[in-house]
């Protein structure tokens, strides 16, 4: 119960430090800047706690769909975190990725609540190569993370350059070569981490369907289907965004690549939500 307090506590400060982030950033206002970052280390820090605590409690964290929603979330906070550390230009970034986490949180909690026996899948467990799968899965989650953030402040900042608005000048975001820059690196560093987890999950399948062929096993794999068909849309749309960034930038403009961008991550949060159901 005490957990469960504390992540509701986590909750409200993720949503806070999204508000005063976006004052920050869209006001130009320095308090609003300095209580942005502060609530949201806070909320990192405390989101800390709760897995560890959680992890304490269960001798291991296990790798249960609850769980795995949880571990989305906290790697999300982590790298949003690291991006406040190392850059000024972080906190839209925070404004953006803290109500996802925030949601991540409550959708675990709901899950342990509607389905309180769900982590005793134990053959699920005993795949030595799950952690590395998944590792690489929300690794490239939070690049894709850091690309869609990027694109939207991309958008923004282009909107306010149409309408000729002062306020482009004083927004406290990176300048568009950079958020472009940022858009398509952290979307291939990604790429590349979820191809690596497309082809751990997919030569597993393939030695499990050949396990029970062995066996003259009937069992199904059918769950597996919306899976494979997500995850061969997420790769398709993020190689679809990397050639066009890289390789071929006149055939589609910034705000189509953006809204591709979108797009794919997009299909990465539904493949995160099938995964962990």
């Amino acid at each position: 119960m005490v957990v469960f307090y504390l992540e509701i506590l986590c909750v409200l400060l993720y949503g806070t430090a999204s508000a005063c982030a976006a004052v920050g950033v869209l006001r130009d206002r320095p308090r609003g800047a300095w209580w942005g970052r502060g609530l949201f280390f806070g909320a990192a820090a405390l989101h800390s706690a709760i897995v560890g605590i959680q992890s304490a409690a269960t001798a291991g964290t296990l790798l249960s769909g609850p769980n795995i929603v949880m571990l989305a979330s906290w790697v999300l906070a982590a790298v949003t975190a690291a991006g406040l550390i190392v850059t000024k230009r972080g906190l839209g970034l925070a404004a953006i990725t803290a109500p996802v986490i925030a949601l991540l949180m409550v959708t675990s909690q709901w899950m342990h609540i509607l389905d309180p026996a769900g982590a005793d899948n134990r053959a699920f467990y005993e795949w030595p190569l799950l952690v590395p799968h998944i590792v690489l899965v929300f690794m490239a989650c939070a690049c894709f993370a850091v690309s869609a953030a990027a694109s939207v402040m991309l958008l923004y900042q282009r909107r306010l350059m149409r309408r000729h608005s002062a306020q482009v000048l004083v927004t406290a975001t990176p300048a568009l070569d950079t958020l472009a820059k940022m858009a398509r690196w952290a979307a291939l560093v990604g790429l590349l981490l979820f191809t690596g987890a497309m082809l751990i999950g997919f030569t597993h399948m393939v030695a499990q369907f050949a396990a029970m062929t062995h066996a003259h096993c009937a069992g199904n794999l059918a769950y597996l289907a919306p899976r494979v068909a997500l995850s061969l849309a997420v790769a398709a749309l993020w190689a679809v965004y990397a050639v066009l960034s890289f390789l071929a930038p006149w055939v589609a403009g910034a705000r189509a690549r953006a809204l591709l961008c979108l797009g794919g991550f997009a299909a990465m949060l539904a493949l995160i939500a099938v995964s962990a159901g």
